[in-house]
């Protein structure tokens, strides 16, 4: 199936007419989508809840076969969102662009140790298989994990009444701060957002927490259904215990002169088989009055990814250096190895690039974990990208 994401850049043009939007697009890579909900609002010209061929340009319209999974002649709600999920975890800037041209081989580049994960973790071993990234066949290791952490417990995450403590809860994050989501912070997300909207508790001071299956289907996402604005959300890592998550991961990294941006699926690993993602949708969480909530650990749970990290703790496996060097935590879905960002003195590096990289003579290049408020691990990818599928 075509990349999702041409189907979304052909409907970004379509309701804007400007000649430059997919343009734009390639350089703002994490602003919002429009989601399958929209796409029909707009294009249904009649009004029936679903697409014909006829009311569908573009991407869609060459696609159209493949999306209308029952072969009924019209794509649905629930066909378009299944496209999308089988999309969004394709590797960033997977497309026909071939970057062999972006390579720089002059930069120095250690290769992916597998000695380093949980093997326990990982399912049926890892394995190595040639792919083709952006137009270059690369020999690859393919890692398949269950994504569930095993070094520590996974959650808490919503308090239950504005009288728990920090303890019963996880942390939120705002303008590069870290917040204990404690049931007080909770009673006063109003005043912390300057919004009186905002009203998580009942009367009674219980907070409004997705503590069902079905209430968590239903907020974590970005249209979140309205009888759930207001909660707390919160997914439990036993939903979707029996996901799989494949990591597809160049065996030595290739560095690329231009920063590739990240697509919608996972960013990296830990090297207990969790997933690093990109930055969280804050502002489509915070639209609909609601929060979600990383544990301790800085990971929570939605049914597209199971349990992720979308921050850098110290809670995870960490491999230390010989040097003053921070521990080496895990791999970036180029390959690169991603380091935690103080070093044995407690001093942050000073000169990474834009993606939160640097090179030294005993690493070569690679990446450093960002600070835990900041929402993102690292910032982009300059290394020849690998990808993520996720079985559900």
């Amino acid at each position: 199936m075509k990349n999702l994401l041409l189907i979304l850049l052909t409907f970004s043009i379509l309701i804007s007419c400007k000649s430059n939007q997919e343009k734009k697009e390639q350089q703002e890579p994490n602003r919002q989508k429009p989601s399958s909900t929209q796409i029909i609002s707009e294009l249904d010209s009649n009004e029936d809840g679903k697409l014909s061929k006829s009311e569908v340009k573009g991407p869609i319209a060459d696609d159209f076969t493949n999306i209308d999974s029952n072969n009924d002649g019209f794509l649905t709600l629930e066909e378009l969102n299944k496209a999308e999920k089988n999309q969004e975890h394709r590797p960033p800037q997977q497309t026909n662009t071939n970057l062999s041209n972006e390579i720089d081989a002059s930069v120095m580049t250690i290769p992916v140790n597998t000695n380093y994960f949980i093997s326990e973790n990982i399912i049926d071993g890892i394995q190595k298989q040639i792919v083709e990234l952006n137009g270059i066949e690369t020999l690859c290791y393919v890692i398949k994990t269950n994504s569930q952490a095993t070094e520590h417990k996974m959650g808490p995450w919503c308090p239950r009444h504005i009288e728990d403590g920090m303890e019963k809860a996880g942390i939120w994050f705002k303008d590069d701060k870290v917040y204990d989501v404690s049931g007080h912070f909770i009673a006063k997300l109003d005043e912390f957002y300057s919004d009186d909207k905002w009203k998580l508790y009942r009367e009674d001071g219980t907070i409004k927490v997705t503590d069902t299956e079905e209430g968590c289907l239903a907020a974590a996402k970005p249209n979140v259904e309205e009888e759930y604005h207001n909660h707390c959300v919160e997914c439990l890592p036993e939903y979707f215990k029996d996901q799989v998550t494949t990591f597809v991961i160049p065996v030595t990294p290739k560095y690329i002169k231009t920063a590739q941006s990240f697509g919608r699926g996972g960013i990296g690993v830990a090297f207990n088989g969790v997933k690093y993602d990109p930055p969280a949708p804050t502002h489509a969480i915070l639209a609909a009055h609601t929060i979600a909530p990383l544990d301790d650990h800085g990971g929570h749970v939605n049914p597209h990814g199971g349990y992720h990290y979308h921050a850098v703790t110290g809670s995870t496996k960490e491999i230390p250096q010989t040097d003053i060097h921070s521990p080496i935590i895990g791999y970036a879905i180029d390959g690169f190895a991603i380091y935690g960002l103080l070093d044995k003195n407690g001093n942050k590096p000073t000169d990474l690039d834009e993606c939160g990289g640097h090179s030294d003579d005993k690493r070569g290049y690679h990446y450093h974990a960002g600070e835990p408020g900041g929402n993102q691990i690292i910032k982009c990818l300059h290394g020849l990208p690998g990808y993520t599928e996720v079985k559900e």
